[in-house]
């Protein structure tokens, strides 16, 4: 998760960290930010520009790089672009597409500009400024509206639930919109990360390609994290990277998260024209710097270590699910209706439990914003007392209790045994009851 903010950010009550000499930090199980001090990360990036073959041979071993060969980005050479143009720049980027299943690739700076210079780019031919997403899209709810502020872009939310992403039904709903009204381009995040990484079946994603195509609507994909759901198209439809790109006009990548990259986005698609125009944007935007060679190497650093890791990231990730879900049922709640507790008496929770267990659940949260059911009740209940009605006076009843923990399994989280995840989490779970209690 990441968010541009254009004042410093108050700490999250979640990032300040206990900074102890007299004994070991817990190991943290849910892990984002590199550990490596700034000086470790740039020397790793000059090894690996001094011989992308080599140090990859002596980081992944030779039978590694060997299996995972045909996916690798392997350069030539490494120069520095000078803006955006450079031998090797020219070959990431292509590297990406092709693996995509597209023609032409850009590199970008950040995800934000990325997308919004892709889909700005399918308006301008097409036309039309509006744009379809659904209620969770990043574009949506963490870019401070740059669709409508800086690209003059107008919005058509899909789908009628807030918790699923919207239907095969209910995209071609939009679709079949007055010319006027329908949008020139549809977003589809694949996964959904705000939605725990749901998404379609192949099948529904052919469906809603073949819908597009037939109502002269653009489709887009937001990648962020399509490098950690492809294991699962590969083993539920036998698709791959470029099958699933060929069913979208154009594919955004991110680099940093999943392939800890240090910063960087790609934009893919087949139409020169679109990516011609994207790259206009990218420069209106100011996102065409003097030079991005450090990004770009360390983002192909990134790939490269990690790109064919994600079957087994995700089978690991599916057996300590399983094993907390089991552990823990002692814990549910007799009517089956999740369990609040605030963000502090988490963070105080997490706290205890990692000084018993030296393992630590959780580094942030992020509060749920919706209503849940009981905050609804109390709503009503005011109603029907007579009293005024919070939402009505621009005061919305949110209940403290419902907070968001993002987790992924890195390579570093693969050594660790499940049983250490379960433990950790019993013990939070222990200690919440407790502190209930008191």
């Amino acid at each position: 998760m990441s968010s541009t903010q254009s004042t410093a950010a108050a700490p999250n009550r979640c990032d300040v960290v206990e900074d102890s000499t007299d004994k070991p930090k817990p190991l943290s199980l849910s892990q984002f930010v590199s550990s490596l001090a700034p000086q470790q990360e740039f020397e790793r990036t000059a090894s690996y520009a001094a011989s992308p073959k080599h140090y990859l041979e002596k980081t992944l071993g030779p039978s590694t790089f060997s299996q995972r060969q045909h996916l690798l980005s392997l350069p030539d050479k490494i120069d520095k672009d000078i803006y955006g143009t450079g031998v090797h720049k020219t070959h990431f980027q292509q590297h990406i597409a092709s693996l995509l299943g597209k023609e032409h690739g850009l590199f970008f700076l950040t995800g934000v500009q990325a997308q919004l210079a892709g889909v700005k780019a399918h308006c301008d031919f097409a036309g039309r400024n509006r744009v379809a997403w659904h209620g969770t899209s990043h574009l949506e709810t963490a870019e401070e509206k740059a669709y409508q502020a800086l690209y003059g872009l107008e919005r058509v939310l899909l789908g009628s639930r807030e918790d699923a992403n919207p239907s095969v039904e209910e995209v071609r709903d939009v679709l079949a919109l007055p010319e006027a009204q329908r949008p020139s381009v549809v977003v589809l995040e694949i996964p959904n990360r705000v939605l725990g990484c749901q998404t379609y079946s192949f099948p529904e994603l052919e469906a809603i390609s073949a819908a597009c195509t037939e109502a002269g609507v653009r489709l887009h994909c937001d990648g962020a994290r399509i490098w950690e759901i492809e294991p699962w198209y590969q083993r539920s439809a036998g698709k791959t990277f470029a099958d699933l790109g060929r069913l979208f006009d154009s594919v955004y990548v991110s680099f940093y998260k999943g392939l800890r990259g240090v910063a960087g986005a790609a934009l893919v698609c087949d139409d020169e024209g679109v990516m011609a125009e994207a790259k206009k944007w990218q420069r209106r935007a100011g996102g065409n710097a003097f030079t991005l060679v450090y990004e770009v190497v360390d983002c192909e650093r990134g790939f490269n270590e990690n790109v064919g890791t994600f079957a087994g990231k995700w089978d690991k990730m599916v057996e300590v699910v399983e094993g907390i879900k089991e552990a823990t049922k002692g814990f549910e709640a007799g009517d089956g209706r999740p369990v609040g507790y605030t963000a502090d008496e988490l963070v105080a929770a997490r706290d205890r439990a990692a000084e018993r267990m030296g393992a630590r659940v959780f580094e942030r949260l992020w509060p749920k914003k919706s209503l849940d059911e009981q905050s609804e009740k109390e709503r009503l209940a005011l109603v029907a007392k007579g009293e005024s009605d919070p939402q009505a006076d621009g005061k919305a009843v949110e209940d403290d209790r419902r907070e968001i923990v993002e987790w992924m399994i890195v390579s570093a989280l693969l050594e660790v045994k499940t049983q250490v995840f379960v433990d950790a989490y019993v013990a939070l779970c222990e200690e919440l009851v407790a502190g209930a209690k008191q």
